[in-house]
């Protein structure tokens, strides 16, 4: 039987990406800006991502027997209510020229393009690989076509559309608008930081969102349905963020030089973020409950508000997809066309792991270190690797860690890391130097499965770091770099079967230290995507004080001084 490929895509203004299915299965997936190296992939079509899917299963495009989009240009377009004279002038997103270029991609005829509604795609995204038969389903971001929250019901094959929220109430477009108040939204929308330091505050601020029965509103944006969807984000922005001048300390924004003037804000925000996704949840359970829960969109990559919604009990399991952005609609996309037009190769399948990128061999790894003269570098086992790299960590070096398939997803889990020292809060503070992140953001734990309830309190260990839990208190002290201040982490858990070399890794150090933890981040700099080539992670080596440099099996130590 002929195999059947299907490639999804997100083809939106941020965050392009494409992944691909074989006979319904995950495959490969591949993000925009790892391979552009442009944060986000701002207003690129994801090309570089759909031929590294070709090339990694040996296939062109005439092998393709479907291509997803992860949004629908003919709903936006509709609740934008543009003019044709607008719509004329402006880029179609699913124009098949800007998104397979003949001349790169030399297919005979272009598959059939189908477009998935944003959110539909963000919900299979998250339900089909979570392995469960049927979820209560949670898409939370800033907007879809015309819509920032959606409640579904999966079950078998079916995606049930149980309630959704307008624009004028996306959680998603007010974390933004908070985070801008704030000072700490960037251009490329790094909205966690405000996540980061809420920790710092109380919740003591007046920040504009109410949540009464079943309905999530802000002050000031009530009465706004006579405008355009395609003025709408920008009406919203300048409302709340003059109502969060005229209410909220420090009565300024973008204060970015006394940004722990904001901490107050930051913390009343998270809470009331948190409050509005559990009712969310509560609406779910009510309607269909379910006993398991699913998330998806970018609001669910809110560790904290995550672990919230784990503690709360109203679960008893939880998935959050580890693309919930916009780059996970490719996924989704895939899957939802995928069941429809073979619904006898509808998969199910538990994602618990994030390994869908790629791989680079030692001798590609060793062509690239010969473009460097003056790196000395040695080969080794991977037995070697992993015992050197501990020692390396509990002598408190920092290392670059470069191993087997990238993950997928913002989050780094031990393919495209950099590791530290739990043990002393000072690897906290070099290693957000070496990245040149805001000295009190947060660090994360990897911690090996089989002592993850010795440390850390919650019943959802996640393998993608995308849940916050509390580490347990007589514990904090032997791990203070990858505690927050309110005595939480979020922790991802490794198990042997996903990540054996990485699992080797943090068994070497436990057996040197007595801890089964290392501190991981991802590895980049700051406004950088994560390190994709070895010439990526090489130079990042080079412009950085990183000690330490793993390739696979190529181990490089920079010389003291």
């Amino acid at each position: 039987m002929k195999d059947n490929y299907c490639i999804g895509i997100n083809m939106g203004l941020h965050d392009s990406s494409a992944a691909l299915l074989k006979n319904g299965k995950l495959l490969v997936m591949g993000e925009q800006e790892r391979f552009s190296r442009n944060k986000r992939a701002n207003g690129e079509a994801p090309i570089d991502a759909v031929q590294f899917c070709l090339d990694e299963a040996e296939i062109c495009l005439d092998d393709v027997a479907y291509i997803a989009l992860g949004s629908s240009q003919e709903l936006l377009d509709k609740w934008h209510e543009l003019t044709e004279e607008e719509i004329a002038k402006r880029v179609r997103l699913d124009d098949p020229n800007r998104l397979f270029p003949k001349n790169i991609f030399n297919y005979k005829k272009l598959p059939p393009m189908i477009s998935v509604p944003h959110h539909i795609a963000h919900a299979a995204s998250a339900f089909y690989p979570s392995g469960y038969d049927e979820a209560a389903i949670l898409v939370v971001d800033n907007r879809g076509e015309n819509a920032a929250t959606s409640l579904y019901f999966g079950k078998d094959n079916h995606i049930k559309l149980i309630k959704q929220f307008p624009i004028t109430e996306s959680l998603g477009l007010y974390y933004r608008i908070a985070s801008q108040y704030a000072g700490l939204c960037g251009k490329n929308r790094n909205v966690g930081k405000l996540m980061g330091l809420a920790a710092y505050g109380k919740p003591t601020e007046n920040v504009a969102l109410k949540i009464v029965g079943d309905q999530v509103s802000f002050e000031e944006t009530k009465e706004m349905s006579d405008i355009r969807g395609i003025e709408l984000a920008d009406k919203i922005t300048d409302k709340l963020l003059q109502y969060f001048q005229n209410h909220c300390f420090p009565y300024a924004k973008e204060l970015v030089e006394d940004v722990m003037a904001y901490s107050n804000f930051a913390c009343s925000v998270q809470n009331a973020v948190e409050k509005a996704l559990l009712r969310y949840c509560e609406i779910l359970k009510e309607e269909t409950n379910a006993k398991n829960l699913v998330i998806a969109g970018g609001v669910g990559l809110n560790c904290s508000a995550n672990g919230k919604i784990a503690a709360s009990g109203l679960y008893e399991n939880i998935f959050v997809q580890p693309v919930a952005g916009d780059a996970g609609v490719s996924i989704g996309a895939a899957m939802h066309v995928s069941n429809e037009k073979n619904p006898e190769q509808c998969v199910h399948f538990k994602m618990n792991h994030a390994y869908y990128g790629k791989q680079y061999s030692t001798s590609q790894i060793v062509d690239a270190l010969d473009k460097y003269s003056n790196l000395d570098y040695q080969i080794l086992d991977e037995r070697q690797i992993a015992y050197r790299s501990a020692k390396f960590l509990f002598e408190n070096k920092v290392i670059g860690w470069f191993h087997g398939r990238a993950e997928i997803g913002p989050r780094a889990l031990g393919a495209r890391s950099i590791l530290g020292n739990p043990m002393y809060r000072s690897t906290l503070v070099k290693i957000n130097q070496i990245k040149q992140r805001e000295i009190w953001r947060p660090l994360a734990p990897s911690v090996m499965e089989e002592f993850f309830h010795d440390y850390f309190i919650g019943t959802h260990g996640s393998p993608f770091m995308i849940v916050a839990t509390e580490v347990r208190r007589e514990q904090r002290s032997k791990i203070p770099a990858v505690v927050h201040i309110d005595g939480s982490a979020r922790p991802q858990v490794v198990s042997r079967n996903t990540n054996r070399m990485y699992w080797e890794l943090i068994n070497e150090f436990n057996k040197i230290a007595g801890i089964p933890i290392i501190l991981n981040t991802s590895f980049n700099c700051a406004e950088e995507p994560i390190v994709h080539t070895p010439e990526n992670a090489i130079e990042d080596f080079l412009r950085t004080s990183l000690d330490v440099l793993v390739l696979e099996n190529v181990l490089i130590v920079k010389e003291a001084g």
